[in-house]
């Protein structure tokens, strides 16, 4: 239950990071979505029900603190995290390439997830001419942040021992390097 309040707590952090600080610095096609990284990762290492009920929640601050509308993001995250656990029980969680591979595949079906619902609920047509051409830089955004985010992860590992089920973290049992 404490990791999960972690998640929660990272989620707020997450969103406060990217709807007041980073737009300081960053240019609105190089703004990372924090949010997404954390879903994707809860997806990946959490039960589903924890996972929905995080996707849930962190859907609904994202759309408090920066989304267009209520709602959006809370049923384009619940989408991402079942995608996730259909996958991951076909692949091997633990490796830090398919964690990144993931982050693409999911920054891909955000993008494209936000682009139907905004042209089929809203009255603007001209959604997906704003979206199209900015999905190579957010993608680019999206996997170096995951990649600085992993790599002080994986640093981080080392000092708090290693936890079985941790995605794109490596686990070392008792039969390691036996």
């Amino acid at each position: 239950m404490r990791g999960f309040f972690l998640f929660l707590f990272t989620g707020v952090f997450f969103a406060l990071l990217q709807s007041s600080v980073l737009p300081l610095f960053l240019s609105p096609n190089f703004r990372p979505n924090l949010i997404l990284l954390l879903i994707l990762y809860l997806g990946l290492s959490e039960n589903l029900s924890r996972a929905l009920i995080a996707g849930l929640l962190l859907g609904a601050i994202q759309d408090s603190f920066c989304g267009p509308s209520l709602g959006l993001y809370v049923s384009v995250y619940l989408i991402i995290i079942l995608a996730t656990r259909v996958l991951t029980e076909q692949l091997n969680i633990e490796s830090p390439p398919l964690l990144l591979l993931l982050i693409t595949g999911g920054t891909l079906l955000l993008n494209l997830l936000i682009g139907f619902y905004l042209t089929l609920f809203a009255e603007s047509a001209s959604v997906l001419h704003i979206l199209l051409p900015a999905i190579p830089a957010q993608l680019f955004t999206n996997l170096c942040f995951a990649a600085i985010l992993l790599f002080l992860l994986l640093r981080i590992q080392r000092f708090f021992g290693y936890r079985p089920g941790l995605a794109g973290l490596i686990h070392q049992s008792k039969q390691y390097g036996a």
